[in-house]
């Protein structure tokens, strides 16, 4: 405090010296001693943090102007906070200060901006005469192109013109003449009859008479592609008029079938004491009508007249006789997939796929079952041709016996099947033998059991896979779960997590099974150790924790419990066995029953 009031005092004494100098002949600043200590060692700190910044990035090669400002105007900061007096005035002055080095620094950035579009704009006269002269140079590349193209035309012209007079009929050209060797063997012949003269006259009319055959066959049971391409052609357009004709027909048929209700409408409401009026009737027609627009038996009025339906029954004849001939030729890809698109589904039967399952390849082969199957699925799907559980199961069984997973897996996601639990079992034991592709088989028959509505067997599939809440969930959420259904998945998969569930509360519901009614069912199967496992952890809790849950239990009887007593003894847990037969006898009502050996003991004392 004493310093700063001390260069107060002084800045007074100096400030007529200072007056002066702007009034007469300007003199160099004189810089005031310092009397302070803790000026002094203010400054030292200020000039020791530059020197140490100044050294430490120039022993990183990173000093340079814009970092010198940097330290410095950090100096600068220290300094306007210590010097409470000048504050606004050295604020004021580094503000200063740092504006114009700002202008400074956004002048470079604008010069040098303004030096990339002069160096752009004077480069833009070069690049022009570089496109012209490239322009130029393309538009005479083409001119030639255009010309040799012009040329090659011509001349592949002039050599269909030749070709085409020197090239005689087809009617007169024989079959292409190759150079015979006369050393050759004669095809078809021996080496002996190739040198008897009455052979060789023999086999040459032989020869002939093919040769006469296959013109008379070229002329009669061949035609040229182009009048294949010409029939397609025909057929496009015809079937093209077909769909024209039937939207035409089915517009006249809406209309007929219209016509005909309004008339019958009329001429039962003459009929009638006419209470009601024509045009409410007319309304109530309409309404009725509305509701019936999706009923296509009103609109197939002539059905019975249709020259379609005379023609289906060959139709169909001549698919299977197609289906036929190409199962014959050993055509088994085309086969099935021209029966997996058979009409009205006459060949996706059983029937076929035995034809298919008969049939004996090579091990290197493909199965046509396998083709038959696969061409069914593609053509499947669950709106229109789902296939059947029959043929379902099957194509299941075939794919699985091939290893084909990834095709089980994209029939069943995509839902091209009838679900079925039948089919959820064989998938199923595929994982049990299997264990690769469990995990696979556990979901897959999840997702079957669900649908068609399996619950148990969801359920277990599920616990299976370690989903044990997620089971529960599903369990307690569906109102169809049955006590039997518990008992099931407590049987089939017994784990304490299960367990634990199933005898406790779950979501503020109470629990499906009581404790003893969940041990005696284990102790029915191989599993009983988990029930005794139960028993043991409730009694580990302490006797009052075992002893509520006993005197609770009102499903499980004293005689279970004693039941349940017997075998914690004959499985060496005696302790638990005696803790549970004395709780059950201390309840009113209960005696404990002697063995045998006591009762004969006892009888014999009272005949003696």
């Amino acid at each position: 405090m004493w310093g700063k009031m001390e260069r107060c005092n002084e800045a007074r004494n100096t400030s007529p010296g200072v007056m002066k100098s702007f009034h007469g002949i300007p003199s160099p600043p004189v810089l005031l001693p310092i009397t302070s200590a803790r000026d002094k060692k203010f400054l030292t700190s200020i000039e020791e943090n530059i020197k140490s910044e100044v050294e430490r990035l120039s022993a990183v090669g990173q000093l340079d102007a814009e970092q010198q400002y940097i330290i410095y105007g950090q100096a600068f900061d220290k300094v306007i906070d210590y010097c409470t007096d000048y504050k606004r005035l050295l604020t004021a002055i580094k503000q200063e200060y740092d504006e114009f080095i700002d202008a400074t620094k956004q002048g470079e950035i604008n010069a040098i901006h303004v030096h990339a579009k002069l160096k752009k704009l004077a480069s833009e006269p070069t690049t022009l005469m570089y496109y012209r002269k490239r322009a130029a140079e393309l538009e005479d590349r083409i001119e030639i192109i255009n010309k040799d193209s012009i040329r090659i035309e011509k001349e592949l012209q002039k050599l269909k013109d030749e070709k085409r007079v020197k090239t005689p009929p087809i009617e007169e050209a024989g079959p292409p003449q190759d150079e015979i060797d006369p050393s050759a063997p004669i095809p078809g012949m021996t080496v002996e009859d190739s040198l008897n003269m009455a052979a060789l006259t023999k086999y040459q009319q032989l020869l002939e008479e093919k040769k006469r055959a296959l013109k008379a066959a070229m002329k009669t049971k061949y035609i040229p592609i182009q009048r294949k391409q010409e029939l397609d052609v025909k057929l496009c357009t015809a079937l093209q008029e077909r769909d024209q004709v039937e939207l035409v027909n089915q517009r006249l048929l809406d209309s007929y079938r219209k016509k005909r209700i309004i008339a019958d409408t009329i001429a039962s409401w003459a009929r009638s004491d006419k209470s009601v009026s024509l045009y409410e009737t007319l309304a109530q027609m309409a309404a009725k009508e509305n509701e019936m627009k999706d009923d296509t038996s009103s609109t197939n009025v002539f059905e019975d007249l249709d020259p379609r339906k005379s023609q289906e029954a060959e139709a169909l004849l001549e698919y299977v006789e197609r289906f036929n001939e190409l199962f014959v030729n050993g055509q088994y890809k085309a086969a099935a997939v021209c029966a997996a698109h058979s009409p009205r589904g006459i060949l996706r039967n059983m029937e076929t796929m035995e034809r298919f399952r008969a049939v004996v390849v090579g091990k290197d082969d493909v199965s046509p079952l396998m083709m038959f199957f696969e061409a069914l699925m593609e053509s499947s799907s669950l709106a229109k041709h789902p296939v059947n559980a029959a043929l379902t199961l099957e194509a299941i069984q075939c794919a699985l016996s091939f290893e084909k997973m990834e095709l089980v897996v994209h029939w069943v996601t995509q839902q091209r099947i009838t679900f079925s639990e039948t089919l959820g079992d064989v998938i199923l034991d595929y994982g049990d033998r299997e264990p690769y592709h469990k995990v696979t088989c556990l979901a897959l028959a999840q997702l079957i059991y669900r649908k068609c509505s399996s619950l148990r067997k969801a359920a277990l599939s599920m616990c299976l896979q370690g989903q044990i809440q997620g089971a529960l969930d599903y369990t307690y959420q569906s109102k169809r779960f049955l006590l039997e259904d518990y008992l099931f998945l407590l049987k089939k998969c017994p784990t304490a997590e299960l367990i634990n569930g199933l005898t406790k509360e779950w979501n503020g519901k109470p629990a499906v099974l009581s404790v003893g009614q969940a041990v005696l069912s284990l102790l029915c199967t191989d599993h009983k150790e988990y029930g005794f496992q139960l028993l043991e952890s409730i009694y580990q809790c302490g006797e009052a924790a075992l002893e509520q849950v006993i005197l609770n239990d009102v499903v499980c009887t004293p005689e279970g419990w004693v039941e349940i007593a017997e075998e914690c003894s004959n499985n060496d847990y005696r302790q638990l066995s005696e803790k549970i037969k004395s709780i059950v006898i201390s309840q009113d009502g209960v005696v404990e029953i002697s063995s045998k050996d006591e009762d004969a003991k006892m009888m014999e004392h009272v005949f003696l």
